[in-house]
């Protein structure tokens, strides 16, 4: 198997070309200017998702001062906590919310969130390892056609409405949510497959509701930056030290790498 994948390696050339990936850089200076904003139908994720993203925050969250960096939020007209998303350590769905370890300052995170509606069970992992679950009540289903932001706790559904408490200070990358809910190995073999993986050229193509390309086309306000992303594709190999050559392995591969 490590001679299969030595001679693999030594077919091609691995580089990060122009095309390479960019991640959301939200300042240090918080405002609530800075956000990222589109409108998904998530239709498809009413009875199942999974929520994913690599987040590096430069601030944590602190009671006193009071600061609860929000780095995305889903809000319909019923709900503005139909999703929240507080840094590393406090997770919202469908108005059941829940704490989690806290992550360290200035590095990068994987954090994942799944839930269906016949379980009614939520489970958060972070760096592919579970920290927490919860349940949302019998019957309920994620409510459609609302308003996706990144970098901002809603406060009022489509109003705008932020508060600087809550804005979000750091750098956010691969963000997607999946109509199905991964299993716990699914989650780790996601996580492990590093932070470029892209999903959208995954085995789970078929079942994303937003991905990363959309937030990438969505609507940008403020001081949020995109610069390029650490995407250095033989440190990023390092995430299959001591595993056998995956169907994820290969993608990696085939999107990073050309033939001599």
């Amino acid at each position: 198997m490590v001679m299969i994948l030595v001679l693999l390696l030594l077919s091609c050339s691995i580089t990060v070309t122009e095309g390479s990936p960019k991640k959301a850089v939200f300042p240090r200076d918080v405002s609530i200017s800075n956000y990222i904003q589109l409108h998904p139908d998530m239709s498809r994720a009413k009875d199942a998702l999974t929520l994913c993203s690599w987040i590096k925050p430069y601030r944590l969250m602190t009671s006193s001062p009071s600061y609860y960096p929000t780095w995305l939020s889903y809000a319909v007209p019923v709900n503005s906590y139909e999703i929240k998303m507080i840094e590393g350590s406090k997770i919202g769905l469908m108005g059941t919310s829940m704490d989690t370890p806290r992550i360290p300052l200035n590095e990068w995170a994987h954090i994942c969130m799944t839930w269906d509606a016949l379980s009614t069970l939520i489970t958060v992992y972070r760096n592919g390892i579970k920290t927490a679950s919860h349940t949302t009540p019998f019957g309920r289903t994620l409510i459609s056609k609302g308003t996706l932001v990144l970098g901002q706790d809603q406060d009022h559904w489509a109003a705008g409405v932020y508060n600087i408490e809550e804005s979000y200070a750091g750098e956010q990358f691969g963000t997607h949510i999946l109509s199905v809910a991964l299993s716990k190995e699914e989650v780790a073999r996601i996580y492990r497959a590093g932070l470029c993986f892209d999903v959208t050229q995954s085995v789970y193509s078929g079942d994303v509701e937003v991905s990363w390309n959309d937030i990438m086309g969505a609507d940008w306000y403020g001081n949020v930056a995109a610069e390029p992303m650490e995407c250095d594709a033989w440190d990023n190999l390092r995430a299959f030290v001591g595993q056998e050559i995956t169907d994820e392995f290969i993608d990696y591969l085939k999107l990073h790498s050309t033939p001599k």
